[in-house]
């Protein structure tokens, strides 16, 4: 059988954490680790592997410095013919309206529903953040606003994205940071029995899956540090390394592979003749033919 193509493809970033030129974020280059991150996508896209849409899903800055948005952008924009970004609890929500999104969402203050429609799928944004605080809160009417655009499905279903993962969080810190509880369960409200086909999300700088009113959860990790899960308790741990999730929407379903950037060494690259050799080894027979049609069992 050929082999199933995806109708669309996403690469999904998080937690960049940029900082002014020279300021180092955790005593780290946020700019190299996110280049490193970013080169997995380059190496894609030239053998026409790139993805169709780029999501970066919250704390692009650490400060909100307005020149290291542009630079995240000239950075990620080439990579695909659409760039989604949403913001974070280190962004300043006035500052990335200006310089991400532009037009009337230049002057918003308040939080911005961003809806993407794509021929194959809508991806729409919300904004988790608190002004001054850490942790994640959705306000009734921003998730009204999310109600009324999922109200009409669209062609291929819907991706929503927001910063704060509406999973519990993998370390007791980060609990205090964690989306609200409350803001989590009505949000499992307003997607349930929708077209949303996956929540993408950031925040806990750790690639993650779970579920939320019965709908695919991926956070993708963090493009400049790592939380351990398994610290000693009390404990917050965070390891030099980063990931990049890629995600595969298909017309029946929708997958998740972890992308460690971690300049691991190649093992194998079979080229088609010699995958063709491999799958020769291994002759097909046919598997046992179902029940008739307008048959159960």
């Amino acid at each position: 059988m050929p082999a199933e193509e995806p109708v669309l493809t996403l690469a999904h970033l998080s937690d960049t954490h940029l900082t002014p030129r020279g300021v180092p974020f955790n005593g780290l280059d946020p700019e190299a680790a996110l280049d490193r991150a970013l080169a997995v996508l380059r190496r894609a896209g030239d053998v026409g592997r790139g993805p169709d849409v780029v999501v970066v899903s919250g704390d692009l800055t650490d400060t909100g410095d307005p020149d290291a948005y542009r630079r995240l952008d000239d950075r990620i924009r080439p990579l695909a013919p659409r760039v989604v970004y949403a913001t974070g609890n280190h962004d300043l929500r006035t500052v990335f309206h200006r310089e991400l999104l532009g037009g009337a969402a230049a002057e918003r203050t308040g939080p911005v529903l961003q809806v993407h429609r794509l021929p194959w799928s809508r991806i729409v944004v919300l904004d988790s953040t608190v002004p001054g605080g850490g942790h994640g809160r959705l306000d009734p009417t921003h998730l009204a606003e999310l109600s009324d655009e999922l109200a009409a499905p669209w062609p291929g279903g819907t991706v929503v994205v927001l910063h704060h993962a509406p999973l519990p969080p993998p370390s007791p810190l980060q609990t205090f940071f964690a989306l609200e509880r409350a803001s989590r369960s009505a949000l499992a409200r307003v997607l349930a029995g929708t077209d949303t086909r996956i929540v993408l999300a950031g925040h806990q700088h750790l690639a993650a899956s779970g579920t939320l009113a019965g709908i695919p959860v991926a956070v993708a990790g963090s493009t400049a540090v790592r939380t351990d899960p398994l610290a000693a308790p009390g404990h917050e741990r965070s390891h030099a390394a980063s990931s990049v999730n890629l995600v595969r929407l298909y017309a029946d379903t929708v997958t998740v592979s972890v992308l460690p950037v971690d300049d691991a060494p190649e093992v194998f690259d079979l080229d088609p003749a010699e995958c063709a050799a491999v799958i020769a080894r291994y002759p097909v027979t046919p598997g046992p033919a179902g029940p008739p049609p307008g048959t159960s069992g």
